[in-house]
């Protein structure tokens, strides 16, 4: 699953990220695959993202390896005296700077835009953020759950499915924002190819998550709530056969299965509200599915009938089970730890002129770093520092090696 760097459509950009946990790291991580030379700064602590795990996995934790397969590590103290300057050195070596501070903070700490401007006038700069900088929430810690609740999105779905308010058990918003950073930060870096100058790009959390729910268009056509014709919560409970999901609306799923299958009668009495035909003529398919022999037979009837469907397979199912193998989904990736972690590739495939065999132009580059793994290894390449030089940093306090994550 490995091409080599000269395959890569991003071959030879370099990236700099100043990021933690998942939406800048997701970003680095798909450059990454891209071909892209990414080399990641964590803070003595680490990333988050290492310790966001059961106690066991820590310190290589599954969240962490995922984000940043195929990255460099370095480890330095951006508080420690003369940080900013190692920083804003490895600026000028970089084509593209990603970082999901705090708005503010990455400008205390003295590698803020302007001082990135003018240290390299081509970089761009992607800043990540919850609120944006120019919100009246700009303080407010973001997290992913966090921007599911601010954003409407836990209302909307618990209104969806007439229950109460829960958690979403992903990580939308990062992942989300971090694919709208992407296309942001590759027309940014286009940009800057023409005309010599970069550019600073803002990708707020909150925005991105509303500019992507597609439910947006219902509660702006009517605010008062969901009319009728939204109920396109086509699942349906087929007894042996597990739940299904049927797309469309209600009305037009009972249409195209009633007309083509005389089997489905309906059970509405005349005159009944359209609540009651519903909850009667949903029934009514679920009975009609039930009775069938097997699986393959119903997926086959419901197709027959014009309808888009899938059964309801577990996450362990659809990664591991006859089609994710097809698709070839896992690398396995080195943990660190003296074992091999599985990890999602990244889905874009590039075809080799008129070939449909993937070429591996966008693959997984290699391993998770740990702390400070390649401190010596970066600054000898990227900024031609000698081995004397690199301990000097070290023994400013600068430069960090933690090894807490081996264990």
């Amino acid at each position: 699953m490995t091409a080599e760097p000269t395959q890569a459509p991003l071959a030879g950009v370099r990236v700099l990220e100043l990021s933690r946990v998942i939406a800048g790291p997701y970003l680095g991580r798909l450059l990454s695959d891209l071909g892209a030379e990414v080399v990641k700064i964590e803070p003595p602590e680490g990333d988050q993202s290492r310790q966001i795990a059961p106690k066991w996995d820590r310190g290589m934790s599954g969240t962490f390896i995922s984000m940043n397969a195929g990255k460099r590590g370095l480890c330095l103290d951006f508080k420690a005296e003369g940080a900013k300057d190692l920083v804003l050195d490895l600026v000028r070596q970089a084509d593209v700077i990603i970082e999901n501070f705090r708005p503010g903070v990455a400008d205390r700490l003295g590698f803020g835009w302007s001082a990135i401007h003018s240290a390299h006038p081509r970089a761009v700069l992607i800043s990540i953020n919850g609120f944006g900088h120019d919100s009246s929430l700009r303080d407010r810690r973001a997290y992913a759950q966090i921007i599911h609740a601010a954003s409407g999105v836990l209302h909307d779905q618990a209104d969806y499915v007439e229950g109460p308010v829960q958690h979403l058990a992903q990580a939308y918003a990062d992942t989300t924002t971090a694919l709208h950073a992407g296309i942001a930060l590759l027309a940014a870096l286009r940009e800057a190819e023409a005309t010599g100058r970069g550019r600073h790009v803002e990708v707020a959390m909150y925005d991105s998550v509303l500019s992507t729910y597609s439910e947006t268009v219902k509660v702006l056509r009517e605010p008062s709530g969901r009319g009728l014709d939204d109920d396109t919560n086509g699942l349906f409970h087929a007894g042996p056969h597990g739940d299904i999901v049927v797309a469309g609306t209600l009305q037009h799923i009972w249409a195209l299965l009633s007309r083509c299958f005389s089997a489905i009668e309906d059970p509405s009495p005349p005159g009944a509200d359209i609540p009651t035909k519903a909850r009667l003529r949903k029934a009514a398919i679920s009975d009609w599915m039930i009775e069938h022999a097997s699986l393959d037979d119903l997926i086959r009837h419901i197709e027959e009938a014009g309808l888009a469907c899938s059964p309801v397979e577990s996450l362990t199912e659809a990664l591991r089970g006859p089609f994710g193998s097809e698709r070839q989904l896992l690398v396995p990736v080195d943990d660190r730890k003296g074992g091999i972690r599985e990890i999602v590739r990244s889905p874009a495939r590039f075809f080799a002129n008129e070939s449909k065999a993937d070429d591996g132009a966008c693959a997984v580059r290699g391993p998770a770093p740990l702390p400070g793994e390649h401190n010596e290894d970066v600054l000898a390449e990227w900024l031609g520092l000698t081995p004397d030089q690199i301990e000097e940093w070290r023994q400013r306090g600068v430069l960090k090696v933690d090894t807490s994550a081996k264990s």
